[in-house]
C-alpha cells in the first residue's frame, strides 16, 4: 500500500516544478522583452535629439563661417582701399612735385626777362561782339620770386587816330574808371565796352597801379581785333 501511494504525488510536485518553471521562464521573457522596448524606444529619442543637436552645431558652423569670409573679405577690401590710398597720395605727391618744378621754371623765366618783383601787361586783345561793342582782355603778370599777392588797379584809354581820346568811363556800360586786380602769377582781367559811332580806334594806353607803389606801370598797345585784317594808321 505505501508503495502505490507515493507516485501520484512525484508527478504532482514534478508537474508543480514544470509549471513554476515555465512561469519564471514566461516572466522573464516579459521581463526581458519590456526592457528591450524600453532601451529601442529611449535610443530612438536619444538618436533624434543628437540629430537636432548636430544640425545646430551644423548651423552655427556654416554661421561661423559666414562671419570668418565676411571678415576676410572686409580686411581684403580695406587692404586694397589702403593700398589705392596710397598709391593716390604718392602720385598727388609727385604731381605736386612737378608742378613746382615747373613753376619755379617758369618763373625765373619771367624774372628774367621782365625783372623779379615786376608787374606788367603780358597780352591784350580786343574781340568785336556786336556793332561797336568789344571786349578787352588785359592779361597782368607778376614776376615775383616770391608767393605774395600783387593789389592793384587797372585802367586804359583808347586814342583815336584824330588824336581824340575815350577814358575806361567813356566807354565801360557801368562808366566804371579802373578795374580792381589781385594776382599771385597771373590774372585775366575782361571788359565790355561801346565806342561811339564816330571814333576810330588807334590804340589803348594800359595803366596799372599797385597799392603799395604810388607810380603806375604803363604800356601802349595797337588797337586790333582778333579776326579782321589791320588797318594801317594814318
Amino acid at each position: 500500500m505505501s508503495g502505490i501511494s507515493r507516485k501520484p504525488v512525484s508527478r504532482w510536485r514534478i508537474a508543480m516544478i514544470a509549471v513554476a518553471a515555465l512561469a519564471l521562464l514566461y516572466g522573464g521573457f516579459e521581463i526581458g522583452r519590456r526592457t528591450a522596448g524600453y532601451a529601442i524606444v529611449n535610443a530612438m529619442v536619444e538618436g533624434i535629439e543628437l540629430r537636432r543637436r548636430n544640425r545646430g552645431l551644423d548651423e552655427e558652423n556654416e554661421a561661423l563661417q559666414r562671419r570668418v569670409a565676411t571678415a576676410e573679405l572686409g580686411q581684403r577690401v580695406d587692404r586694397q582701399a589702403q593700398s589705392d590710398a596710397q598709391r593716390m597720395m604718392s602720385e598727388l605727391q609727385a604731381e605736386t612735385s612737378r608742378q613746382q618744378q615747373e613753376l619755379q621754371f617758369y618763373r625765373g623765366l619771367v624774372a628774367r626777362q621782365f625783372g623779379a618783383g615786376t608787374l606788367r601787361v603780358q597780352e591784350l586783345r580786343v574781340r568785336a561782339e556786336e556793332e561797336r561793342r568789344y571786349r578787352v582782355l588785359i592779361t597782368l603778370v607778376q614776376a615775383a620770386t616770391r608767393e605774395a599777392l600783387a593789389n592793384g588797379t587797372v585802367t586804359f584809354t583808347i586814342e583815336g587816330q584824330e588824336g581824340n581820346t575815350l577814358s575806361l568811363a567813356d566807354v565801360e556800360p557801368n562808366q566804371r574808371r579802373e578795374l580792381p586786380f589781385s594776382l599771385r602769377f597771373f590774372q585775366q582781367i575782361e571788359v565790355a565796352i561801346e565806342l561811339p559811332l564816330d571814333f576810330e580806334p588807334a590804340s589803348l594806353l594800359v595803366e596799372c597801379k599797385l597799392r603799395r607803389n604810388a607810380e603806375p606801370v604803363r604800356q601802349s598797345f595797337l588797337w586790333r581785333v582778333e579776326g579782321e585784317a589791320e588797318t594801317p594808321v594814318l
